[in-house]
């Protein structure tokens, strides 16, 4: 993505609490231009269309938490509990705070028609990093992995089950109902983590 000009930058700022909020279909460029503190018709000399606009902010959403992602797994270093906990026990609050993180879902869960092949392969990509984060993390926390790759792989395939099952909930579901399924899915895969650790030893 080319680097934005400062007025682009702002209009990308207002634009993804704008699409956050509303989507793709509700949205209005004039609403947007109007909070960006400038008339339409100087919108479009920075973005051709809403499509146009509507991407670049997601390919800025997608940057944004890519790095948040990498930040979640480094912090969590040598802290008590299973891999990717951290990540997931953050998300609620990331989901609040971060309007990308609010637009990512929205748009990857509907996604405009014209653009949906440029959110499905970036959205694949995000989670795609997720697995990857989380699979090194285990092959540093265990020894197992090494003799049981393919226990491996269905860990990780299980952990982007959990993350995407949370994503649900913070879409759909109540705070309370949220912090409910995270603590049942965390309790499950922690139990399963802790067995397959003990029979490697044993």
């Amino acid at each position: 993505m080319k680097p934005l000009t400062p007025s682009a930058a702002n209009i990308c700022a207002v634009a993804v609490e704008h699409f956050a909020d509303h989507g793709y279909d509700a949205s209005s460029l004039n609403e947007i231009a109007v909070m960006a503190g400038m008339r339409k018709a100087s919108l479009y000399a920075h973005f051709s269309s809403k499509d146009a606009l509507f991407e670049t902010v997601f390919k800025i959403a997608l940057r944004h938490e890519h790095q948040y992602v990498a930040a979640c797994f480094e912090e969590e270093g040598g802290r008590a509990g299973v891999p990717g906990q951290l990540h997931v026990e953050c998300l609620i609050g990331r989901y609040e705070a971060s309007a990308h993180l609010r637009f990512l879902l929205r748009t990857a869960y509907f996604p405009p028609a014209d653009i949906r092949a440029v959110i499905t392969l970036g959205f694949e990509a995000y989670l795609a990093q997720i697995r990857q984060y989380f699979q090194r993390a285990t092959r540093d926390r265990y020894k197992w992995p090494a003799a049981h790759p393919e226990q491996l792989e269905v860990f990780c395939d299980a952990y982007l089950g959990i993350v995407d099952s949370l994503h649900v909930e913070l879409i759909y579901a109540a705070p309370q109902a949220y912090a409910k399924r995270l603590a049942a899915l965390l309790r499950v895969f922690s139990d399963s983590l802790s067995m397959l650790e003990g029979a490697s030893r044993g």
